[in-house]
């Protein structure tokens, strides 16, 4: 992790285990369904029990009073909630920093004009497709890679800060290039992520848009350059979970992260203090090092792991076991360092990794 004055405070934080940033799931009704979305989204008009405007205002001064600086707004879509605004100002009145993440798609001159009246760290609007094919075939939407640049536009103009999200896909990965250009005529900041993942619900149909082994060797060869660190070095954790963030969703459930889908408490029984001071859940996340893992902590090529307790459970049902993609992506950055001669070529392929085919 690089070392700066934010990353600082937040390792204080997870030190003395307070809670700093919330990510909360507000809705998962969307007016798009992306193919690889990793939710089972609800149309826009549904009514499926989702917090009240009351219940989130009273969860976002409990999220103050633990504290916390900063919450992330997400979804479905956030911009579905016809109170999304109301619960917004509120966190902006409880002094909370907020990020958002939207599609961009509902996003008008008057909608930018409250956005941008919160002054949010950022903005993040997923941008799929270097063109309108690419872009509208994945979201399924009809007009949305029109309407997302809108977005972008109309914000931009605003003096809003933008991440233009791209998770990269096989659809995607040959439009990289192109995608960078969009975001710099967009004046945002580029973020791409080569991790796709099964639905919640197990069902696996997200994982054909997933990267051959082959593409993302490609993608590293480009993206790792000499002034990349080989490693990210020796740490006693892969993450920080359950140190000093938590996830939230649209019903009230508390779970460790995004990823991790086990629930800790539910904020309709319990208090969110309680649920974060005395959860059991949250105590076993907190466990986990390298040293609780009976695989990975003897691997050579943990400083190339972008190791996911989340997803290792998703894979194989064991928070603890090896996850397959993390491996993969190990193994890709192992070779492209090797290429680059920037990590000796004997730096061994751990004994478990040697007869899987990526």
């Amino acid at each position: 992790m690089q070392d700066n004055p934010y990353t600082r405070i937040v390792a204080k934080l997870a030190r003395a285990l307070r809670l700093f940033a919330v990510h909360w799931e507000l809705t998962y009704r969307c007016n798009a369904t992306c193919a690889h979305c990793y939710l089972d989204v609800l149309p826009p008009h549904a009514d499926p029990g989702e917090l009240t405007t009351a219940e989130a205002n009273h969860l976002l001064d409990q999220i103050a009073a633990l504290g916390a600086l900063h919450v992330t707004f997400s979804g479905g879509e956030i911009l579905v909630r016809r109170d999304f605004f109301e619960i917004a100002e509120h966190a902006r009145r409880k002094r909370l920093a907020v990020r958002l993440m939207t599609n961009g798609i509902l996003i008008t001159p008057p909608v930018a004009d409250r956005i941008a009246a919160l002054h949010p760290t950022a903005v993040e609007i997923s941008l799929y497709g270097a063109d309108a094919a690419t872009h509208d075939a994945i979201t399924r939407h009809p007009r949305s890679f029109e309407l997302t640049l809108r977005a972008f536009h109309l914000l931009r103009a605003r003096g809003v800060r933008l991440v233009m999200k791209t998770p990269l896909m096989r659809e995607n990965i040959r439009q990289l290039h192109a995608l960078r250009e969009r975001a710099t005529d967009a004046g945002a900041i580029f973020q791409s992520d080569a991790t796709i993942t099964a639905k919640d619900t197990g069902d696996a149909t997200p994982l054909k848009h997933r990267l051959t082994y082959a593409d993302l060797v490609e993608f590293l060869r480009a993206e790792i350059n000499a002034h990349d660190p080989a490693s990210r070095g020796e740490s006693a954790r892969a993450c920080g979970i359950g140190l000093s963030s938590m996830m939230i969703d649209p019903y009230g459930n508390v779970f460790p992260c995004v990823q991790t889908r086990i629930s800790a408490g539910n904020v309709r029984t319990q208090s969110l203090k309680k649920i974060w001071g005395a959860s059991p859940v949250l105590r076993e996340m907190r466990a986990l090092t390298w040293s609780a893992l009976p695989i990975c902590r003897a691997c050579k090529l943990k400083p190339l792991c972008p190791r996911c307790h989340g997803i290792a459970r998703a894979e194989s049902g064991d928070l603890r076991a090896p996850a397959a993609i993390n491996c993969r992506a190990a193994l890709a950055r192992r070779q492209v360092l090797i290429e680059k001669e920037m990590l000796p070529p004997d730096v061994p392929i751990p004994a478990h990794l040697k007869e899987e085919k990526f």
